[in-house]
């Protein structure tokens, strides 16, 4: 009987759209590696005679999830530390007053205090709004053009009163700034990779709740869970367990798949997860917030009373804020909290890297996966 693998939102294999962008800022679930790790902890538990023929697959659907529209779209049209636009931003001539006022904002605002940011916009949009500083712009070279508008914001500042050029602020107000530019440069390097990451991990949930479709009529996502499930039925032996492991969103399909469509599915009869573990899961959130297709009062008994599951471990952890424990929630579900003491971002994934958690899966595969007739 195979181990099966279902990965959550926002991962991709290379090649597929917003690949680049995961595997930059979580490395995402390094499959090669999780089936090695199966293959050496879990598989001798499942078929102890012959681990190395034990059927291990990942059920991969990060295909079919979203495609960030953004991709390749630069973070801004300013350095954080120039007077002036990039080299991708049009001529100050084919701008609207509108355009060109938000992009001199956005540049005097990155080099300025918040202190200061009143007086800039007054002088920047009447720059922007000056039909006769259009005309001479209209005139210039396009190299000329930003700097002609820059020095005519500069030149509409007010002075600076004697007494504050008397005053010098503490820290001085230059190194403020430098300071500023510092920070807004290091973030946008933190920034970025996650601009494009979050519309990912976003939109996968959106793209499968949003089109799972019904038990009736599956949504794509779930008609390839489905699929990949009477799939693995089909490599079955005699008294050899069914194995689900499941990541973050994962678990999510899984319940779903387990609790509506499988008993919807008279194809599906007899199929049987003996043994489920979620890891970094949101299902007991989910199941909370009504966002299944099962639905009544809780705890609810569906998974437990599901012809189609067996035992359910729900592996979760202080330090993963994206993992909800299930116990309370769903009957019949066992929480066990894992201490890892990486970060937030690494702690989500560290369940599929950390050794002592598939020799634990194993000893539950031991355990409590029900030998089948």
């Amino acid at each position: 009987m195979p181990i099966v693998f279902i990965h959550g939102v926002a991962v991709r294999q290379q090649g597929d759209p917003g690949w680049e962008q995961v595997n930059q800022v979580t490395g995402g679930v390094q499959w090669p590696k999780v089936r090695q790790r199966l293959r050496e902890f879990v598989a001798p538990a499942v078929r102890p005679g012959a681990p190395d023929e034990v059927d291990i697959r990942q059920l991969y659907w990060g295909d079919l999830g979203v495609f960030y529209a953004g991709e390749g779209r630069s973070l801004g049209s300013w350095s954080p530390t120039s007077a002036g636009p990039g080299p991708t931003v049009p001529a100050p001539a084919d701008l609207t007053p509108d355009e060109l006022g938000e992009a001199l904002e956005d540049a005097f605002e990155r080099r300025s205090l918040t202190r200061d940011w009143p007086t800039l916009l007054e002088a920047v949009w009447s720059v922007a709004r000056d039909e006769n500083l259009r005309s001479i712009l209209l005139m210039l070279p396009a190299g000329q053009q930003w700097p002609f508008l820059l020095a005519a914001v500069e030149a509409r500042l007010p002075a600076v009163p004697l007494l504050a050029r008397l005053e010098e602020p503490r820290p001085p107000r230059r190194l403020v700034v430098q300071r500023r530019r510092g920070l807004s440069r290091t973030l946008s390097t933190v920034r970025r990779p996650l601009e494009d990451f979050v519309p990912l991990f976003i939109g996968d949930v959106l793209a499968y709740v949003g089109g799972r479709g019904t038990p009736a009529s599956p949504g794509p996502v779930m008609a390839r869970v489905l699929a990949g499930l009477k799939a693995a039925q089909a490599q079955a032996r005699p008294g050899e367990p069914l194995v689900v492991l499941t990541h973050s969103m994962g678990g999510q399909l899984l319940y779903d798949a387990l609790t509506s469509y499988l008993p919807a599915d008279p194809e599906a009869e007899g199929l049987r997860v003996d043994l489920w573990c979620a890891t970094g899961s949101q299902v007991g959130l989910f199941r909370e917030m009504g966002q299944f297709i099962e639905q009544g009062p809780l705890p609810t008994p569906a998974l437990r009373d599901s012809p189609h599951a067996g035992y359910f471990w729900n592996v979760w952890s202080y330090s993963d804020l994206l993992s909800f424990r299930c116990e309370g929630v769903i009957l019949g579900a066992h929480d066990t909290a894992f201490p890892f003491l990486g970060d937030v971002r690494s702690d989500h994934f560290a369940y599929l890297t950390h050794d002592d958690f598939y020799r634990t899966l194993a000893v539950k595969v031991r355990l409590h996966a029900r030998p089948r007739s």
